[in-house]
């Protein structure tokens, strides 16, 4: 008898299923006992947020800036073929000879004209509203501001009221801005080439 109790397993109470194993949860479930919460340690970090996705390419504010060579990715002197990359224009239009117009993209319907000169590629650039130089010119500004700008536009006809001419065009010798007015405000901008050969 003796030695039968000793050989015997001591007795346990409760259970004795390692804590965090399927039965110690259950138990602890029974009897109402918190189930022990993994330590921050032993949880795996959620993955960084992935960064903002770049940008496509020049923002629009850039875009509407003409000159000094020309508008966004398209400069004065390009071939068609280069200038139909930039994808700033819509397809140009065979007039059967001479310069040949597009317009572009962005603009509204009938304004942005662009001509290609078969001598000179890209001649002439047209604003619209919205577009300024980067001294700060635009359609719809008075006469006396452009001139404030550009003292030294000359008049081809009639005057800065009321009338057409030229300034140059800071940053390229080879362009000038061919600006009109009527009633006192800026109705035309244009970057052109100065010895264009597509009118006047």
């Amino acid at each position: 008898m003796l030695v039968a109790a000793c050989s015997s397993p001591a007795h346990q109470s409760g259970n004795a299923a390692p804590a965090g194993s399927p039965e110690s949860t259950a138990s602890a479930a029974r009897t109402g006992t918190p189930t022990p919460t993994p330590s921050p340690s032993s949880t795996q970090s959620a993955p960084p947020t992935p960064s903002a996705r770049p940008s496509d390419g020049p923002t629009r504010t850039a875009s509407l800036v003409l000159g000094p060579e020309g508008i966004g990715a398209l400069k004065l002197g390009m071939t068609r073929q280069q200038a139909t990359r930039t994808g700033q224009l819509r397809a140009f239009t065979s007039n059967g000879g001479g310069c040949t117009p597009a317009r572009l993209r962005a603009a509204p319907s009938e304004e942005g004209t662009v001509l290609l000169s078969p001598t000179l590629g890209i001649a002439t650039i047209d604003a619209y509203e919205g577009i300024r130089t980067p001294e700060g010119a635009r359609i719809g500004m008075s006469s006396a501001d452009m001139l404030r700008i550009y003292p030294d536009w000359t008049r081809a006809d009639g005057d800065a009221t009321n009338g057409r001419g030229f300034a140059k065009t800071p940053g390229n010798s080879k362009a000038v801005y061919r600006i009109a007015s009527r009633n006192g405000k800026v109705t035309q901008l244009t970057l052109q080439y100065a010895n264009q050969d597509c009118y006047e």
